[in-house]
């Protein structure tokens, strides 16, 4: 196992504690709370949406880490991506799906980069020849 894919596995991993995490203090919330519930110490906030959101992509990233299936690694980057750009747009609306604040956005997005660039790295590492 690579490098790459032990990192993966190890941001899969924080992700998917830390929307499980959501998901115990938002237990209490409606679906789609515009205001979500923090998690303590963190700041990031859920509603139960977002909190499964992350639980699903974090176990899409997980499984594709652990299996080597690159793809499914850059799709949950892509998905966490896409939550950055969900609170970008809707953080303090009526219409805040996942509940998120702005530490949400700082969250998702290390996740997304860091999912990715260690997709990238693994696609270098299997094209450049060994010496």
């Amino acid at each position: 196992m690579t490098g790459a894919r032990r990192a993966q596995l190890a941001i899969s991993a924080l992700a998917l504690a830390v929307g499980l995490g959501g998901l115990f203090v938002a237990r209490d919330t409606s679906f789609t709370q515009t205001r979500g519930e923090i998690l303590n110490g963190l700041g990031v906030s859920f509603n139960l949406l977002g909190a499964l959101v992350t639980i699903a992509l974090a176990a899409l990233a997980l499984v594709g880490a652990t299996l080597g299936i690159r793809f499914l690694v850059l799709l949950a980057a892509t998905g966490f991506g896409l939550a950055t750009l969900q609170v970008s747009l809707q953080f303090g609306r009526a219409d805040n799906w996942l509940g998120s604040r702005g530490s949400n956005l700082s969250f998702c997005l290390a996740v997304a980069v860091g999912l990715a660039a260690l997709v990238w790295l693994q696609n270098r590492e299997s094209v450049t020849p060994q010496s």
